[in-house]
């Protein structure tokens, strides 16, 4: 810290009933105060004669400004961590290794069981949308594969696949029998997109939650209930 800022003390604030450590910093020139939230936690710098008091209405006025910064931290820590150099990410029945190549043209690419990357891309923000787009590249041929098959064997038609990125939807399907299904089913066993498949299809003859639909879905996944269980137990690889 230079000569016109001081760390004068650490308090913790409770924030939408969760306390946080927070550091106050004092600034001679400054005149207003502001947040700063990062890796290190909460700092907030205040002007020299300012309070202890007008700093924590502060950060409680600012409460779901910094919920939201620290969940971004949170999140690019754990991307970080994941997309380190032999890591596993989830594929289908199984994993791939995280590999860096050095001298690599193409950015990323399958190689057996292990999917390289190109050294230049560790740990820069775009390696995720690089990984999110190969996956869904992925997607399109095997489930839509997967969805021709169940399709067949339950005798209920649709009419066209869309790969999606919903965030808290697995699948979906229209009136018109177009059928949406999520990429990150693709972090998933084949057996656990197979439900969602099945699902979607037999919304195609009853558009409900009813005992006939259950019934439906039971008839071809009997083992629904533990499928839908892995899906609320998903937590992104990255």
């Amino acid at each position: 810290m230079n000569g016109t800022a001081i760390a004068s003390g650490q308090g913790e604030i409770v924030l939408q009933g969760e306390p946080f450590p927070y550091l106050l910093v004092r600034v001679r020139s400054r005149k207003r105060m502001s947040l700063r939230v990062d890796g290190q936690g909460i700092q907030v710098r205040i002007p020299w004669r300012g309070t202890l008091r007008q700093a924590e209405q502060f950060l409680s006025d600012h409460a779901a400004w910094i919920r939201q910064q620290l969940h971004r931290v949170q999140q690019a820590s754990i991307e970080k961590r994941a997309l380190q150099e032999g890591n596993r990410l989830p594929f289908l029945d199984g994993f791939l290794q995280l590999r860096y190549g050095t001298g690599q043209i193409r950015p990323l690419f399958q190689e057996g069981e292990q999917l390289w990357v190109a050294d230049r891309l560790h740990g820069m923000p775009e390696l995720v949308d690089l990984l999110e787009g190969w996956y869904r590249q992925q997607a399109l041929p095997h489930l839509s594969a997967r969805l021709a098959v169940w399709s067949a064997e339950m005798g209920v038609p649709f009419a066209r696949l869309t790969i999606r990125s919903q965030k808290s939807r697995w699948g979906s399907c229209s009136a018109r029998k177009n059928i949406s299904l999520n990429w990150r089913l693709m972090c998933l066993p084949i057996r656990v997109g197979d439900y969602v498949m099945v699902h979607e299809l037999c919304h195609l003859r009853h558009m409900n939650h009813s005992p006939e639909f259950w019934a439906m879905v039971a008839s071809f996944i009997p083992e629904h209930l533990a499928c839908r269980r892995q899906l609320r137990l998903f937590s992104s690889p990255w």
